[in-house]
């Protein structure tokens, strides 16, 4: 019985961790993304050609 206990604990401690570390707000994942490309631009690289779009 306190196998039990003991798993479905740290079945829920885990589960809270991963939503723990998702991300805050898609705004920062998409600025970021816009730095980049401001910087490839800057820089003279071509990304139309790119396939990770």
């Amino acid at each position: 019985m306190m196998r039990k206990v003991v798993s479905i604990f740290a079945v829920v401690v885990l589960t809270m961790g991963l939503f723990s570390c998702e991300a805050d707000s898609v705004s920062e994942t998409e600025n970021l993304m816009e730095s980049l490309e401001d910087q490839d631009s800057s820089t003279g690289k071509d990304t139309s050609n790119d396939d990770r779009q």
